[in-house]
């Protein structure tokens, strides 16, 4: 019930553990949904690996899929080495122990991903990953599934004895006074248990201790598990190397993860679906060693061509001669081009170019429907625009289309990166 001590029973218990095993042995992900203030403070770990709560719900289903992601990964280095439990690994994983406050919050609002931790709490045993999951009412919240693969029951008071009879087998909890908070019973399968749970009277300080011990006996810092959704804006940067291999172009989203959106200016056409330009791109080329970068784009039907020059100079010596630099044209606008009637010198340029292998094309268009795939291109950055045939021909998978809510279709700068038949969502540096 309210006030019956949850919270504090789930900070002292994590706190408990945290100083009794380093980071490299146990990591904690917390799923806060009732505002994220149970666990704020325990965010300070080393042994948080992630944390979110229900005041945003696209990171809490980031964290979902992750943990998804990590007992399949888990799962995986254990048939690696042929071992049935991480015990009998030689280098095994951290154990993960996923901490859920109000529970049936999270089955309120994400009923679709509970069978995800259903999965974890029949599975997660022998690859590390363990469930707590707290509820202010276990009647007809956890299901007969998750109950079968947990084997610790805690309950502290209840109002109704039906409660208690659930997790315990009788109704004793219901019996516990309201003046002793922290006061509860542990059911292990083999008995059951009273006992009070101690308060951490200053958490800040035992975090900043358990941190200093880390640091002290060189525990490893442990890597996040997941990160947080694409911004809604990124800020263009200067990157140090601008190797031609791969340019820069913004933020990518695997929805889980975040990393560098990058594209490949030397291997093959690119089209920009959409209404975006390609300054980005064409900035970054332009300072890339290796490259011949010339940018072309119409004005009152009069197309204007310019070279940009840049990157570093690579010393040769007298005998050698430097290899040619790779042409990439980026060309704006460039829907006309398309038309198979045009018959100038800028259409026949284009279209010879399309088919050249020593030359990149870049080209934007407002629609995919002149282009052919992947005669014309094989990579693209489509901006959605929000119809959703359009969105499928221009090659956006039904998946994520399905994952982008209406601030991705209304955000600047928001695309889908597709390369051959990958395809992920992407935020453009501005």
């Amino acid at each position: 019930a309210t006030g019956a001590g949850k919270s504090v029973l789930l900070q002292s218990w994590c706190l408990a553990l945290a100083s009794m095993n380093g980071p490299e042995h146990l990591n904690f992900v917390f799923l806060d949904f009732k505002g994220g203030s149970a666990f704020r403070k325990l965010e300070r770990l080393p042994h948080t690996v992630g944390s979110v709560c229900d005041l945003d719900l696209a990171h809490a289903v980031r964290a979902l899929r992750a943990l998804e992601a990590e007992l399949t990964r888990r799962e995986q280095l254990s048939a690696a080495v042929h071992a049935s439990d991480i015990r009998d690994m030689v280098n095994p994983p951290p154990r993960l122990i996923v901490v859920i406050d109000e529970f049936h919050a999270l089955k309120d609002q994400l009923p679709d991903y509970v069978n995800r931790l259903v999965r974890i709490a029949s599975l997660g045993r022998a690859p590390g990953l363990y469930l707590i999951a707290c509820t202010q009412n276990p009647m007809g919240q956890v299901s007969a599934d998750m109950k079968a693969n947990m084997s610790v029951s805690i309950c502290l008071r209840v109002r109704d004895r039906l409660q208690s009879c659930e997790l315990l087998g009788d109704g004793r909890a219901a019996d516990l006074s309201p003046a002793m908070p922290g006061a509860a019973f542990c059911n292990d399968s083999e008995q059951v248990t009273a006992f009070r749970c101690a308060t951490a009277r200053d958490i800040d300080a035992v975090c900043r201790q358990i941190a200093f011990a880390s640091r002290f006996v060189g525990s490893p810092p442990q890597p996040s598990l997941f990160t947080a959704p694409l911004p809604r804006h990124v800020k263009d940067r200067t990157v140090a190397d601008h190797a031609p291999q791969r340019i820069r172009f913004g933020l990518a989203d695997d929805g889980i993860n975040l990393r560098e959106a990058t594209v490949s200016l030397t291997g093959g056409n690119i089209g920009v679906i959409g209404p975006q330009g390609l300054k980005t791109l064409a900035r970054h080329a332009s300072m890339a060693d290796g490259l011949a970068v010339r940018v072309s784009s119409p004005h009152r039907r009069v197309w204007s061509s310019q070279w940009l020059h840049g990157g570093r100079c690579t010393p040769y010596a007298s005998s050698d001669a430097p290899p040619p630099p790779h042409i990439v044209w980026f060309v704006d606008d460039a829907d006309e081009l398309f038309d198979p009637f045009r018959t100038d010198e800028q259409a026949l340029s284009f279209t010879h170019a399309l088919a050249d292998e020593s030359v990149s094309v870049v080209f934007a268009v407002s629609t995919i429907r002149p282009i052919r795939i992947p005669e014309h291109c094989n990579t693209r950055i489509v901006f959605p625009c929000g119809e959703r045939t359009s969105d499928l021909m221009a090659g956006v998978p039904a998946r994520l289309l399905d994952m982008m809510s209406h601030i991705d279709a209304d955000n600047a700068g928001r695309a889908v990166l597709i390369e051959g038949t990958s395809a992920c969502l992407v935020q453009c540096a501005s």
